[in-house]
């Protein structure tokens, strides 16, 4: 298990996409249009199918549970990982009734003409992903080399992502944190242990209470998470890239310009800029570099429909270029 270079304990989901509606809607409204599309997801799951198709078969392994539904959409996710190279041979794959009849994570997801989405995740057998299941994994924890990362999503119980998070620091293992998809603040795990976290500006705002508008009130937000011992901070922010936040260094990342097509969905952007970090870290780059790799991921994720990874020859290809 000592090839393995990032470890994802997390969520696995189905993602059932209804692309290019008219509108996103408020209460009670309605609206015909758009195309159906269903995909694997899962922020966690997302994360190691982008970072495998970074780093290549074999590198990235992935701890998680999902049931046996009558529909199949557990087939979803698991295939898509195990295309992408990913090892799943943690993922325990449960019949429906040993789950209590629990379904695998589906998330609903409509996106609008602009890129704009809604995510409602109804996370199903995810919930129920505990500490046992990473103790059951304690092999993917072996560091001999000491350079292995796990990246963190939060789409399972908080006590479990706690522990993982202990689990990685026993074993000197850089936790990348993508608190994507929190509705309120998680203080009981920001603490030294975290090697980066990842928000984007929303994120920023529930766990900092500041708002996101630029550079200078990112840093003001990076300041108090800094302060809970966390190492290093990036805060996404769409359009106007990132900003890399150590105790050293204050750099605002821009998004790079990248040519536009048809296609605009914000669905995995984040998770790219996440995977990629972490990618370039686990081969040993220096963060800020990472960073801007980072960044640059994320934007041309932003060109794609639903969650198609970007290769490393893609993202060199268009650097390249550049």
């Amino acid at each position: 298990m000592a090839d393995h270079l990032i470890v994802v304990p997390g969520g696995l989901n189905t993602d059932i996409i209804g692309l290019g509606v008219k509108k996103l809607l408020g209460a009670g409204e309605l609206t015909l249009g758009g195309k159906l599309k269903i995909g694997p997801g899962g922020k966690a799951r997302n994360m190691a199918q982008m970072a495998a198709a970074f780093l290549g078969k074999g590198k990235v392994a992935m701890i998680g549970r999902s049931s046996k539904d009558a529909f199949g959409f557990w087939k979803v996710p698991l295939r898509s990982l195990e295309k992408a190279g990913v090892d799943t041979s943690h993922v325990k794959i449960l019949n429906f009734r040993d789950a209590g009849n629990k379904f695998p994570g589906i998330a609903l997801i409509p996106v609008d003409g602009k890129g704009r989405n809604q995510i409602y995740v109804l996370p199903g057998v995810n919930a129920d992903f505990c500490p046992e299941d990473i103790d059951d994994a304690a092999e993917l924890f072996r560091n001999p080399d000491r350079n292995k990362v796990m990246i963190l999503a939060l789409e399972i119980p908080i006590d479990t992502a706690k522990y993982a998070i202990e689990k990685a620091a026993e074993n000197q293992i850089k936790v990348v944190l993508d608190p994507g998809g929190i509705s309120k603040p998680v203080n009981e795990l920001l603490n030294e242990h975290i090697y980066l976290i990842k928000p984007n500006e929303h994120e920023t705002n529930i766990l900092s209470g500041i708002s996101v508008r630029d550079f200078q009130s990112a840093k003001e937000a990076a300041k108090k998470l800094l302060a809970t011992g966390i190492q290093n901070v990036l805060i996404t922010h769409g359009g106007n890239g990132g900003y890399l936040f150590t105790r050293e260094l204050e750099e605002h990342i821009p998004a790079p310009h990248v040519t536009d097509d048809a296609t605009l969905d914000e669905t995995g952007c984040g998770d790219q800029a996440t995977a990629v970090l972490a990618a370039f870290l686990a081969e040993g780059k220096i963060l800020p570099e990472a960073a801007r790799w980072a960044i640059l991921a994320g934007t041309l994720q932003f060109q794609r429909s639903g969650i198609q990874p970007v290769s490393k020859a893609e993202l060199f290809d268009y650097k390249h270029l550049t």
